[in-house]
């Protein structure tokens, strides 16, 4: 009941609460009763989708060779193809008969020799990267890309050709190395392991094992050549030299990243 202005009453003010209270009361109830219905609905339908979206976009593991992983995520890029046939050409043009070099032992010049018969595997460290005792296979057919890549999944190559490390001149060596994404998983990985000489600094040590007879040589030069630079085949300033190479930029190729290192007692 109103009055004659319309105003309500006390007891109508209190009805009307009341009944507000009923209606928040019962809304809340009726959502609690919802959510409890359609919360297992939605776990069950966002479960299935994300179950769909694993099979769908699954990533596989990323294989052991290098070379595999290439082929499956890109079209693989080997330089090695024509750039290895091309030095195995320069190489029988660099004259190393009667060429001497500076041998540190002595203090003499020595006469640079190419032992091609040699086949014992040698080993290269380099601490200051993380590198020990990684296996050099010795005098590789480096124009066959089947034979190099053989060698290459267990290590680094020698260059067929050029002297061996302790023979005078400069010694070549040669390993693969990886895009980013594969190498962050793979460090160890002999197959990759040049993927390091990127961090290598001017003046550190590169240590090298042959036949028990330990040779160090110390970082004087690192820089990113042409593939068609071929120079650095050659003994450096009549230095007895050792010359590491990998891929530029890491693990696609179109240029060349190259470490010189010259032997010191």
């Amino acid at each position: 009941m109103t009055n004659e202005w319309n105003v309500p009453t006390k007891n109508e003010k209190k009805t009307k609460n009341v009944q507000l209270w009923i209606s928040g009361i019962l809304a809340f109830i009726g959502l609690v009763i919802v959510s409890t219905q359609l919360i297992p609905l939605t776990g069950s339908f966002l479960d299935g989708l994300i179950e769909k979206l694993r099979t769908e976009f699954k990533i596989k593991p990323v294989p052991d060779s290098y070379k595999q992983y290439i082929e499956e995520q890109f079209a693989y890029y080997d330089p090695g193809k024509s750039y290895f046939a091309n030095l195995a050409e320069q190489i029988g043009d660099i004259e190393i008969a009667n060429q001497y070099s500076y041998d540190p032992e002595s203090g003499t010049q020595k006469e640079i020799t190419v032992d091609t018969k040699y086949d014992k595997d040698m080993y290269i460290s380099i601490s200051s990267i993380g590198i020990k005792d990684i296996k050099i296979s010795p005098n590789v057919e480096s124009s066959d890309e089947k034979i190099y890549n053989k060698y290459l999944k267990y290590g680094v190559a020698h260059f067929k050709g050029t002297p061996l490390p302790g023979d005078g001149g400069n010694s070549f060596i040669y390993g693969h190395s990886a895009v980013d994404s594969f190498f962050r998983n793979h460090k160890n990985l002999p197959e990759t392991i040049f993927s390091r000489l990127n961090s290598i600094d001017i003046g550190q040590d590169v240590v090298i094992t042959k036949d028990k007879e330990t040779f160090t040589y110390v970082v004087r030069n690192k820089k990113i050549v042409a593939p068609d630079d071929f120079s650095i085949l050659r003994t450096q300033n009549n230095k007895e030299t050792v010359t590491l190479m990998t891929c530029w930029p890491l693990g696609i190729g179109t240029k060349r990243l190259v470490v010189v290192a010259e032997r010191e007692i």
